[in-house]
């Protein structure tokens, strides 16, 4: 399934109450809180597109999955609005990038925006050629690598959203994401032990056996740990000896509701911290655990 939507109430509500609950997120919740919410709000204001792409069981059932089976982005996929809801909050998270984020929104209120949909109609790789795209924009490369990076994640999960009917009908047993093949970022545990993975990119969440490492399917018990901190017995990461890295685990029950995956792996980045110093990876790069690792 995808991530649960929220009222944009709700979703304030939970950013801050972690606000409260961990002080030392406030900076991180005041850069990446804008982005949830408003991604959140893009998405409910978004219809769901009736366009559902056929899923090949056989292909399914060999791992392949739904974005090498078909193009994901289209044309006449809504790039206006998602492009410039992807300004807004980056402009609102990270105002130093605000004055780039500004010549973005225009493009975007002016309907000029063919260039960015284009490069994922038509699967480009836009790293190549992003200094230069920049320089057209007149805006730095760092502001375009996050926009770009922002706009492929509010579309992957509106995509993830259309296509949760036909998903559910088909079993998975990969540990990269079955809709655009990332890899998670969080796995969460239930009421009876089951473990979903939730992809760091589209928000899909799929079941997942509880030994198996997502990123090398090692299942040797020898070479697999749970790491736990004192004092706090819901929370843990999955680690794999063998490709030295790590995943985020939450152990939620269903009668805590729907807490948002994103902030639920934002509020255990002290595992990051502890996992990277012991020479671990994420399972999954995210904006806050990746620039984890550059600052250090």
């Amino acid at each position: 399934m995808a991530n649960h939507l929220y009222t944009t109430e709700d979703l304030m509500s939970e950013i801050e109450q972690l606000r409260i609950a961990q002080p030392h997120l406030e900076n991180l919740l005041k850069a990446f809180g804008p982005l949830l919410v408003e991604k959140n709000q893009w998405l409910s204001d978004t219809a769901v597109d009736p366009r559902a792409l056929p899923i090949d069981p056989l292909r399914f059932a060999e791992g392949i999955p739904l974005n090498r089976q078909h193009q994901l982005f289209f044309a006449d996929d809504p790039w206006g609005s998602a492009g410039w809801s992807a300004a807004k909050a980056i402009s609102q998270g990270f105002p130093h990038l605000g004055q780039d984020m500004e010549v973005l929104l225009r493009r975007f209120t002016e309907g000029k925006y063919h260039c960015f949909s284009q490069l994922f109609v038509n699967n480009q790789e836009a790293d190549g050629q992003l200094s230069e795209k920049a320089a057209h924009l007149a805006i730095s490369p760092t502001s375009l690598h996050l926009f770009l990076r922002v706009l492929n994640r509010f579309m992957l999960s509106k995509k993830a959203r259309d296509m949760q009917a036909e998903l559910a009908a088909h079993p998975w047993k990969k540990g990269y994401c079955p809709v655009c093949g990332a890899l998670p970022h969080l796995a969460i545990l239930g009421d009876q032990g089951q473990r979903r993975l939730q992809c760091a990119d589209c928000g899909h969440a799929w079941p997942f056996s509880r030994l198996t490492c997502p990123y090398c399917e090692h299942e040797d018990p020898q070479n697999t740990n749970i790491f736990f901190i004192d004092g706090q017995k819901e929370d843990s990461a999955f680690t794999c000896d063998k490709c030295r890295r790590y995943l985020l685990t939450a152990n939620r029950s269903a009668s805590l509701g729907n807490p948002h995956a994103d902030l639920i792996a934002m509020s255990l980045l002290h595992f990051d911290v502890i996992l990277q110093e012991k020479g671990y990876s994420p399972m999954a790069e995210c904006e806050w655990n990746s620039f984890l690792q550059k600052d250090e």
